[in-house]
């Protein structure tokens, strides 16, 4: 117990967030990037059938990959590893069982799956004092059994919720597609800045379609500003990882310097609102990704020209971003109250 007293509240979560993060990009980059490609060459040959299989695979992995990546951000030795992940297969809604069989029917539900994952963690904490040379057999027992059978019960309520909210998100874009587009895209512009993952919550709450296309152009959006605004600071390098998505470095230029999020957000609105008018279309699994995955996955929602669709994801994720980053780093930096250039500095030795 008091191992688990040592984190605080805002702690732990960021540190189970984060491994859950990073089991869902990890799981879900392969059939993103690979799995549009390979989708006609798998109708040719066995070989690239099997290729294709394997690649689409990744998602039925998130439960217990971010079980074990969560875990492991406590210090956490094998067996509670393996505990913890017995707990959110069981509870996550990845697997289904009809008629005496066991159907693998995606990640599940990636919010209840989050929450079985917190309580397996902490009744490791509580129990594994206590337990000792017994752990290999109570741990998996309490977490697998107790904790998994109450993430299956907790599994419809919580679903029910987190697919209401994508539905109206959904919903809503569809009827007044201006005015959520460039909400949607402004606050994932702002979101990709933070310790949260746009990938894990547009899965979470199942946002798709025009609404998953409005928050991947989003994303893409805060990577072009930042890119734009460390240009002057530190160089073609740091601004050039800036540009493919490595924002996370900044994480505590971001915390320490708030104001920074505003051109973010300035230039997220503005490229949600222009793209509002270009009904660009995302899963649910990419929605929180931007580019290279983001407009990769959004190709395969286009009809009509290869081309004419080539120029539009070009534009709307390259272009237009670049445009409106360069007009709000020249308008904001006039000032001087919400703009410094020195909070753009990258410390690259930490």
């Amino acid at each position: 117990m008091n191992e688990l007293k040592q984190y605080k509240f805002g702690e732990f979560w960021n540190l189970l967030l984060s491994g859950v993060a990073m089991a869902i990009v990890v799981a879900v980059t392969p059939g993103a990037i690979i799995a549009p490609f390979i989708g006609g060459l798998a109708k040719s040959s066995d070989f690239w059938a099997a290729v294709n299989t394997a690649t689409n695979m990744g998602t039925y992995i998130v439960p217990v990959a971010a079980a074990i990546l969560a875990a492991n951000q406590f210090g956490f030795n094998m067996i509670e590893k393996a505990s913890v992940s017995l707990a959110a297969l069981a509870g996550s809604g990845a697997v289904d069982y009809s008629k005496g069989t066991w159907t693998l029917v995606g990640m599940g539900d990636l919010i209840n799956t989050i929450l079985v994952i917190a309580v397996a963690i902490v009744v490791i904490f509580l129990v594994r004092n206590y337990v000792g040379s017994f752990s290999i057999i109570w741990e998996p027992i309490l977490c697998g059994s107790v904790v998994g059978a109450l993430g299956m019960w907790s599994y419809r309520y919580v679903h029910m919720i987190s697919m209401a909210v994508g539905n109206i998100l959904n919903s809503f874009t569809d009827l007044q597609p201006i005015l959520l587009c460039t909400l949607i895209a402004m606050s994932f512009a702002v979101i990709i800045a933070t310790p949260l993952s746009t990938v894990g919550l547009a899965y979470a709450i199942g946002i798709n379609g025009i609404a998953g296309g409005a928050a991947s152009v989003g994303v893409t959006s805060c990577f072009m500003m930042v890119a734009v605004a460390t240009y002057k600071m530190n160089g073609k390098g740091v601004s050039f990882a800036m540009f493919w998505g490595s924002v996370k470095m900044m994480l505590a230029n971001f915390v320490k310097h708030p104001r920074m999020l505003i051109p973010i957000a300035m230039v997220g609105a503005l490229t949600g609102f222009t793209d509002s008018f270009l009904n660009i279309k995302n899963s649910a699994a990419c929605a929180g990704f931007g580019q290279p995955v983001g407009p990769i996955n959004s190709f395969t929602y286009m009809h009509g020209s290869v081309m004419s669709n080539i120029i539009i994801l070009a534009l709307i994720y390259f272009i237009i971003p670049i445009i409106y980053s360069l007009l709000v780093y020249f308008v904001i930096k006039r000032f001087p109250s919400l703009y410094n250039e020195q909070d753009w500095i990258v410390d690259i030795s930490k």
